[in-house]
């Protein structure tokens, strides 16, 4: 299938890399007319050139800080001047600065909260009136696993970025929020979290294959492994597409069964598990075995 964006405008943000850069191209390549932005200019411009060399429509203003509201005003501005309007917001950019709570300072917690879930409520606030225009619409925040309300959201329980778990906790509530808000306007609001992904071989954060901190992202999810900014474009795409008509107010996790397992990844084999040994033996023990009530 394809063509499922054509005739849209989708403003997406820190489109230099990651992604959001996998948004963009996979948007543009389904029809869409993709503004982006970065702070990186390098990077951003990258980006689009990546898009109009794969036969897709996309502009971009970079270096833009959307920590500055004239910036982002400018930046819904000219997508509304250069292609008439918007259908589709794609929250990505985000910033913060790891730290447990008792080594983080007051500048650097509101600098991580304002980078993280600032950004994403102020490009909101000022394309809602235009995606309301238009009498309809999507827009999608970027969440992540570690804002879901249980353990740190991160391989072992790190509590190396929790200012950034609370932020991506509150960007959830956000878009469920606004979900409600802006229902009767026709918008639809939903979240992606995703789980670990792995936007190049070289992730500052998990480190090179076979890296401890890598290999326990690996193991803590059913899949085994990490996702791939390609995995997250694709969930961007059909929650931005009419396929995804009658959904709003979700947080759609993208994350290999990370959650579902608590954070766990499969577990420990039955056989060779001395728990499971032990539960086995009680139920022996006690006659129950195959019984039901």
């Amino acid at each position: 299938m394809t063509g499922r964006l054509n005739g849209k405008v989708a403003i997406l943000t820190g489109t230099g890399r990651g992604i959001a850069r996998a948004v963009a191209l996979r948007f543009a390549a389904e029809g869409a007319a993709v503004v982006g932005c970065d702070l990186d200019a390098q990077s951003g411009q990258e980006t689009v050139e990546l898009v109009r060399g794969k036969g897709g429509t996309m502009e971009s203003l970079q270096p833009l800080d959307l920590m500055d509201e004239k910036s982002v005003e400018s930046l819904v501005h000219f997508a509304v001047e250069r292609f008439g309007g918007i259908d589709i917001l794609f929250n990505s950019a985000r910033g913060h600065r790891p730290g447990t709570v008792e080594d983080t300072s007051l500048t650097d917690w509101r600098w991580t909260l304002d980078h993280t879930l600032g950004i994403q409520f102020l490009v909101t606030k000022y394309a809602i009136p235009h995606l309301k225009a238009r009498g309809r619409g999507s827009i999608i925040f970027v969440a992540s696993i570690s804002g879901l309300p249980f353990g740190t959201g991160f391989p072992g329980n790190a509590n190396c970025l929790l200012p950034y778990a609370v932020a991506k906790g509150g960007v959830i509530r956000l878009a469920i929020g606004l979900a409600h808000e802006l229902a009767p306007a026709g918008i639809r609001v939903n979240a992606i979290s995703p789980g670990n992904i792995l936007s190049g071989e070289r992730s500052p954060f998990y480190g090179e294959e076979g890296l401890a901190l890598r290999r326990a992202a690996e193991r803590s999810c059913l899949m085994g492994r990490l996702g791939t900014p390609e995995e997250i474009a694709s969930a961007a795409l059909f929650l931005a597409s009419e396929e995804a008509s009658f959904i709003t107010g979700h947080n759609l996790l993208v994350d290999g069964g990370f959650s579902a397992s608590g954070g766990l990844g499969r577990g420990i084999p039955a056989d060779e598990s001395p728990i499971s040994a032990i539960v086995a033996q009680n139920i022996a023990a006690s006659g129950q075995t195959g019984r039901t009530r």
